[in-house]
């Protein structure tokens, strides 16, 4: 449970880390800065466990289109959205993570006929609660919904579609090779891809490298990215995928504090709410409980990875 609660520790400071690096750095550049300090981080773990990447064309291939959903995009619409939006309200949005995973595994691996992937009525209850959530959090129906920018809103739970895919991509074409040597390969592909475009804007746009933001950028990319890679990847192989996902309940309520007390961001009772009902959406998706009337649920799902 220790090893959870760093992860969480570790992944909750992330979001401060973006709100801090985008302060001065284009989307692009905070993205592309921490999949390549990532991949670095990853690369001297290999080298140390005396592992090399595979060299074929399908390992590579893959690990592109991974990089994509689990790196590129999610990464640069965090930080987009954490331009427009606060980082609380982006962690606790950005875990609806699961509730697409679960959707995007009914869909793509439907043909393998895993029991666990299909959405029956309870799940689909699940899925309705934690939209409703995801909802509340954001402010519809609020007072401050007028001041507050829905499309950061949507880029943050677009990031967790983005990962929900980029997981249920990984089970159907990765499981070949280690967590790990797949994570090195999808943060490398990442970094060839990306850094061409962040280049590109940060020539346009400019960019301001003030101290504080230099550190939170290493942080984001060496802690937040590479080394949270290894802690979840170990706290599956020794804990299991279910326990390992508890780690999306707790990483909202270490962002959401982190928020509040260092960056002085309102604290609004509906991310609580909200958040709390994402939960109840993704323990209904994941069979943990069961609506009244129903049989026992089916062993749990695994919840996925938040990949902050």
């Amino acid at each position: 449970m220790r090893r959870l609660l760093l992860l969480a520790f570790v992944w909750g400071w992330s979001f401060l880390f973006i709100k801090v690096a985008v302060g001065g750095m284009t989307p692009t550049a905070v993205a592309a800065a921490r999949i390549a300090l990532g991949a670095v981080a990853l690369h001297a773990w290999l080298r140390y466990k005396h592992v090399r990447l595979p060299r074929d064309r399908t390992f590579w291939r893959h690990s592109a289109v991974s990089s994509v959903f689990a790196n590129i995009l999610p990464f640069t619409m965090l930080a987009w959205g954490e331009e427009r939006i606060t980082s609380a309200l982006t962690a606790v949005l950005n875990a609806s993570t699961p509730l697409f995973t679960a959707v995007a595994g009914a869909i793509y691996l439907r043909h393998r006929h895993e029991a666990r992937s299909r959405l029956g009525g309870v799940e689909v209850a699940g899925l309705l609660v934690g939209i409703a959530g995801v909802a509340v959090a954001a402010g519809v129906g609020g007072s401050d919904f007028a001041h507050s920018s829905v499309t950061g809103s949507l880029a943050s739970v677009g990031a967790g579609a983005c990962y929900g895919f980029a997981l249920t991509y990984a089970a159907r074409h990765q499981l070949d090779v280690t967590a790990e040597v797949a994570a090195t390969g999808q943060l490398t592909m990442g970094a060839v891809l990306l850094l061409p475009v962040a280049i590109t804007t940060t020539a346009i746009d400019g960019i301001d490298l003030a101290p504080h933001r230099v550190l939170a950028v290493l942080l984001l990319g060496a802690i937040g990215t590479g080394f949270a890679y290894l802690l979840y990847y170990r706290s599956v192989a020794q804990l299991g995928p279910t326990v390992t996902s508890l780690v999306t309940y707790i990483i909202p309520v270490v962002a959401v504090a982190v928020g509040v007390i260092v960056l002085g961001e309102p604290f609004r009772f509906r991310l609580l709410l909200g958040g709390a009902m994402i939960v109840v959406g993704i323990l209904l998706v994941q069979r943990r409980i069961r609506l009244p009337g129903r049989r026992a649920p089916l062993p749990a799902a695994s919840g996925g990875e938040s990949g902050v």
